[in-house]
């Protein structure tokens, strides 16, 4: 609409003259069948009325007749069964033998100055004899002749100069406009894209803006694309760095046990084992990074986890580990569950996280303590502590950051790459706790997650405990 109304008044205008020029040639059509009319009727009556008066003289020429008026009109008549020879107008004749009762016909000599008459007509009296047949022929008028041919090349001068006026004011600019949306088009999501920059408030100045928004939003996917690209090569150079060292460790522990003494064959085993359990948490923490990052939601569904049984899964996971590293692993839960909203295998693995990086940095004989506290009736708090060396406040700032490593840990275990805190702060960002990592003084390092409880889902069940339960 909004292109109607900026185009529309032009083209009224070229419709109003051309509906004019078009009237004008009706209103001519529509004189010359008028004129052909009058004709009819004027020539046969006056016709009618000369023979009234000369009928004799022409039933008495065997040759036909002919009448010549001051004015230059001629009235000549035939037999209409040929018998004298002569005949008239052959056009004429073949038109009333079709069954025309009047022919009439016009000679426009507008470029032809051989012409001799201006035109005819040819009508019946009689059945037969030398005055059956009357023709009335009408010279040239000259002046009129001259006045319509200057009226119709003034007609096609007009016609050929509005339609150029229509081509330069309407077609031509439509055509430009067009002509540049198309190399617009053409040019979506290149560097040699160049825009269009047609800001007419209208439907194609629309289309100009929609084009350039279209390239916008293709270079900036493009972009995107590239980055994820390089993120994932980064994320494989990572995943290869971070299995490769372990790998190594367990292939050298298994070779190395195969060939040694009994007595140091438990040594052996014990490395193999940890290695065991780094790579394990390791795919399962990379599993997860790839559903997190592949838009996975983990309160799709409603989902419900009971934080208290929870633990008792993850110390049950991670004991053997602790007790190999000569480190004690608790874990204390209140006698109410406490159901909050994400995905189980999620937030086990969340908090397995964070348990086995407490392990994995914790100094020998030292702690690991769960600690899973209900908060009123809406609200928990659940708690990892441990007393290994901890970090600097400048490096509580970054942890949790994807690949960040303190320096102290990078020189206890070289293996690693950050992926397992920085896949607990996503997840809670997703769910909406709060994660918080503090010092626990006197040394080491302290986690806190808290966020809002859930309801039990209907078909939770209520499992007995022992009072070995709670750690």
């Amino acid at each position: 609409m909004r292109l109607w109304r900026g185009l529309g008044p032009r083209i009224l205008v070229a419709a109003a003259v051309m509906g004019l020029l078009g009237t004008l040639g009706a209103s001519y059509q529509a004189f010359l069948a008028g004129g052909t009319l009058a004709i009819r009727i004027s020539s046969r009556t006056f016709s009618e009325a000369i023979l009234r008066e000369h009928g004799e003289a022409c039933r008495s020429s065997p040759e036909g007749w002919s009448f010549r008026m001051p004015d230059g009109v001629v009235l000549e008549a035939f037999d209409v069964a040929g018998t004298s020879g002569r005949r008239p107008s052959p056009e004429l004749l073949e038109r009333m033998r079709e069954g025309e009762e009047q022919p009439v016909t016009f000679y426009f000599p507008l470029f032809d100055r051989s012409a001799v008459w201006g035109g005819a007509t040819l009508f019946r009296v009689g059945e037969g004899g030398p005055c059956s047949l009357i023709e009335c022929r009408w010279p040239l008028f000259n002046e009129r002749y001259r006045e319509g041919r200057w009226m119709f090349l003034a007609a096609v001068l007009s016609s050929s100069l509005m339609a150029a006026l229509c081509t330069l004011v309407v077609i031509a600019p439509l055509l430009r406009r067009f002509r540049r949306l198309h190399q617009a088009a053409g040019g979506i999501g290149g560097t040699a894209y160049a825009s269009a920059g047609d800001e007419a408030p209208d439907e194609l100045g629309e289309l100009s803006r929609v084009l350039d928004a279209t390239h916008g939003r293709v270079l900036a996917d493009a972009a995107r694309i590239e980055a994820q690209k390089h993120a994932l090569e980064r994320h494989l150079a990572d995943v290869a760095h971070d299995l490769k060292t372990p790998i190594a460790s367990l292939q050298l522990a298994l070779e190395l046990a195969s060939a040694a003494p009994s007595e140091a064959v438990p040594e052996l085993l014990v490395q193999g084992l940890e290695d065991t359990v780094y790579l394990t948490a390791l795919v399962e923490n990379l599993r997860l990074a790839c559903q997190l990052g592949e838009g996975v939601d983990p309160l799709a569904g409603e989902p419900r986890v009971e934080l208290g049984q929870t633990l008792e899964r993850v110390v049950r996971r991670l004991g053997l580990l602790a007790r190999r590293r000569e480190l004690s692993l608790e874990a204390a839960r209140p006698d109410e569950d406490v159901w909050v909203r994400c995905n189980p295998t999620m937030m086990e693995q969340a908090i397995v996280n964070l348990v086995h990086n407490a392990l994995t940095h914790g100094n020998k004989e030292g702690h690991v303590v769960i600690v899973l506290e209900p908060e009123g009736a809406e609200r928990f708090r659940l708690t990892v502590l441990d007393d290994g060396p901890g970090l600097s406040p400048a490096e509580l700032e970054h942890l949790g950051e994807r690949s960040f490593r303190s320096a102290d840990a990078r020189r206890r275990d070289p293996r690693g790459s950050g992926l397992g805190v920085a896949i607990v702060r996503e997840l809670c960002r997703r769910v909406g706790f709060g994660l918080t990592f503090s010092a626990n003084e006197p040394h080491g390092l302290k986690v806190v997650i808290e966020g809002a409880r859930a309801e039990p889902p209907a078909e939770a069940l209520v499992l007995p405990r022992t009072p070995g339960d709670r750690g």
